[in-house]
C-alpha cells in the first residue's frame, strides 16, 4: 500500500499543481476566453426557458472548446504520465489485494465519486449560491456541472472505445470516471475560489481515485489519465476565468516519480 501511496498519489496530487501555483494570478481575457462560451448567466436551474437555452448553448460551446491547445496539454501529460505508470499496474494491484479480495477498505472514496453525487453537489451550490445571491457561487455552481456533463461524456466515449478489461474482470475501465468527475469538480472549485478551498476537493480526489485502485475497479493508470481528462473538462468550462500559460517538468519522487505543471502568466 506504500508503494500505491507515493507512485500514484503524487502523479494525482501533481494535476492540482498548476491552478494552485496561480492561484494569486490576475486572470487576463484572451482570445481563445473571448470566444469561449458566456457562463455568468446566475438564473436559477429551470427558473425559464431562456434560462435553459443559454445553458445547454454553453455546454454545446463546452464540446467545441475542448478541442484547445490547454486541452492537448494536459491529456498530452496525462497520457504520458499513464504510460509512465503503466509497466506498474499489476504491481500496484497486488499491493492492494489479498488472497481473497482487496486488504484495504478505503470507504467513501467510491460513493463520492459517482455521478449521482457530483450532479447533486453542482445542483446545490448553482441554487444555494442564486438564493443568497452570490453571483460568484451560482456561476460555480453552473460550472460545476457543466464540468460534470463535460467529463462523463469524453470519459465514456474513452471507456467504450478502449473497452479495456478491469482488474476486477468488468469491462470498460479506461479511464476512471470516478476520477475524472471529481477531477474536474476539484479544478472548477479552484478556478472560482482559489486553492484554499481546492485544495481539500483536490484531497478528496485523490482518495477517491486511490480507493478504485485499492476496491480492485481501476488499474493505476486508469486513475491517473482519468484526473488529467477531469482536469481539462473543468478547465474547458472556466476558460473565461484565467489567463494562464501552462509549463510542464518532471517531478522526482521517493520510489517513483511524477509531473508538475505549472502556470502564470
Amino acid at each position: 500500500m506504500r508503494r500505491i501511496a507515493v507512485v500514484v498519489l503524487s502523479t494525482l496530487v501533481a494535476t492540482g499543481v498548476a491552478s494552485i501555483a496561480g492561484a494569486q494570478t490576475p486572470a487576463r481575457m484572451s482570445p481563445l476566453e473571448a470566444a469561449a462560451p458566456e457562463s455568468g448567466d446566475q438564473s436559477s436551474p429551470g427558473a425559464d426557458g431562456s434560462g435553459t437555452g443559454r445553458f445547454l448553448r454553453d455546454v454545446a460551446g463546452d464540446y467545441k472548446h475542448f478541442f484547445s491547445i490547454d486541452t492537448a496539454v494536459w491529456l498530452g501529460v496525462g497520457g504520458a504520465a499513464a504510460l509512465a505508470v503503466h509497466p506498474a499496474d499489476n504491481a500496484l494491484r497486488d499491493d492492494t489485494q489479498g488472497p481473497t479480495g482487496p486488504d484495504t477498505n478505503l470507504g467513501g472514496g467510491a460513493q463520492y465519486g459517482e455521478f449521482y453525487t457530483q450532479v447533486p453537489l453542482a445542483l446545490v451550490w448553482w441554487m444555494i449560491g442564486h438564493a443568497a445571491d452570490s453571483e460568484n457561487g451560482a456561476a460555480t455552481g453552473r460550472d460545476l456541472l457543466r464540468a460534470q456533463i463535460s467529463a462523463a461524456s469524453w470519459t465514456y466515449l474513452a471507456k467504450y472505445s478502449v473497452n479495456r478489461t478491469r482488474p476486477n474482470g468488468d469491462p470498460r475501465s479506461f479511464p476512471s470516471g470516478h476520477a475524472s468527475a471529481t477531477f474536474a469538480t476539484a479544478i472548477v472549485v479552484e478556478e472560482h475560489y482559489g486553492w484554499k478551498l481546492g485544495l481539500p476537493f483536490f484531497a478528496a480526489a485523490a482518495y477517491t481515485g486511490i480507493s478504485r485502485i485499492a476496491d480492485n475497479k481501476h488499474w493505476a493508470s486508469d486513475v491517473v489519465f482519468g484526473a488529467f481528462l477531469g482536469v481539462a473538462s473543468g478547465r474547458t468550462v472556466t476558460v473565461r476565468l484565467r489567463g494562464k500559460k501552462v509549463a510542464v517538468s518532471p517531478w522526482a519522487v521517493p520510489g517513483g516519480a511524477g509531473i508538475v505543471l505549472l502556470a502564470g502568466e
